[in-house]
């Protein structure tokens, strides 16, 4: 049976605008009606920010020799989001855009999966769909809210629908614009986060939320009992290992120390002079020596308590830098 759940009417007027031109006349009540009587036969694809039809293809190979072409014009679907609309929504295909990560979203909501688990949602992506905007869920690492919030300039053309997400913004133009910094964060389990840019990139392991509805940020695990690994690029990289808790479940807290206790990041392709490690207190809380034979650099708390390891980093020594103050300081 098809399923239209998927279905953004907003976002599907913005994408093909000569239709209201037809709903004003009278002659379709409405995109969703357009598009199930005529669109969908016709091969349109952009019903939504979060389907994407070359990813589905990609993702999902033993649909793509069934989607009409004009050299297999006999196949049966339309489009590849023809198929996914009367069979892969049912069967639970989830790869279905680069703007949804299903395993980072299911490591970062484990509230949804008894709901996975007894079948009210096939997966993680039927949930994404339905309550996204009202729970501001997030979809892969990369902090979309944060970006918009930080880059307002952005926010009218993602409402417009000529992006359909910050994210895609962020990968098409903002990793390559100097001024613009992306942030890309974890989970409340163990991560591998990757940063990717030419600007200035932060790179969290923990799990991260904007707490409505003043949109601070909320770190919402503490790296207690996780184990991760922070994966810098090109770009001036800042890895986040203690910050200010401008909200947390409603109460307010002043400052988060991440890994304390079990649990450490393992920080990858770092670079001296370029990218710098954020604690919270002073440089005095901290210890720093190279361990695995002079291989890397160990940063334990001043109680001997490993926070980092600096993957390469055994002969490293890393200086206070400019940016610091009493509470929160940057070594690099």
């Amino acid at each position: 049976m098809a399923n239209y759940d998927i279905f953004d009417e907003q976002y599907y007027l913005s994408q093909y605008p000569w239709l209201k031109s037809a709903i004003d006349a009278g002659i379709i009540t409405s995109g969703r009606e357009h598009f199930e009587k005529f669109g969908q036969a016709a091969g349109l694809t952009r019903i939504s920010r979060y389907f994407d039809e070359e990813t589905y293809l990609d993702r999902n190979p033993d649909v793509a020799s069934f989607v009409r072409t004009e050299t297999n014009s006999d196949a049966p679907f339309a489009s590849g989001l023809d198929h996914f609309i009367q069979f892969g929504w049912e069967e639970g295909r989830a790869g279905v855009s680069p703007n949804y990560d299903e395993a980072f979203y299911l490591a970062n909501n484990p509230d949804i999966l008894p709901f996975i688990q007894n079948g009210t949602f096939k997966n993680g992506y039927q949930h994404f769909v339905k309550f996204r905007v009202r729970e501001r869920r997030l979809g892969t690492s990369f902090f979309e809210g944060d970006y918009l919030e930080k880059n307002p300039d952005i926010v009218p053309f993602v409402s417009s629908g000529l992006l359909a997400t910050g994210r895609e913004h962020y990968v098409k133009f903002g990793q390559f614009e100097l001024d613009r910094s992306g942030t890309f964060i974890g989970t409340a389990g163990n991560d591998t986060v990757t940063g990717i840019g030419s600007g200035n990139v932060e790179i969290v392991g923990v799990k991260v939320s904007l707490a409505p509805p003043s949109g601070a940020r909320s770190y919402d695990s503490s790296g207690s009992n996780e184990f991760d690994v922070l994966i810098g690029g090109s770009s001036r990289d800042k890895f986040l290992l203690g910050d200010y808790q401008q909200f947390a479940r409603g109460l307010p807290s002043p400052v988060v120390d991440l890994y304390i206790g079990p649990g450490f990041a393992r920080i990858q392709n770092f670079t001296k002079g370029q990218d710098s490690i954020q604690f919270f207190g002073s440089p005095e809380r901290y210890i720093l020596f190279p361990i695995n034979n002079n291989r890397d650099l160990a940063i334990q708390t001043n109680n001997f308590d490993t926070v980092a390891v600096i993957e390469g980093g055994g002969n490293l020594g890393l200086n206070v830098l400019p940016g610091s103050n009493f509470s929160k300081f940057l070594l690099g």
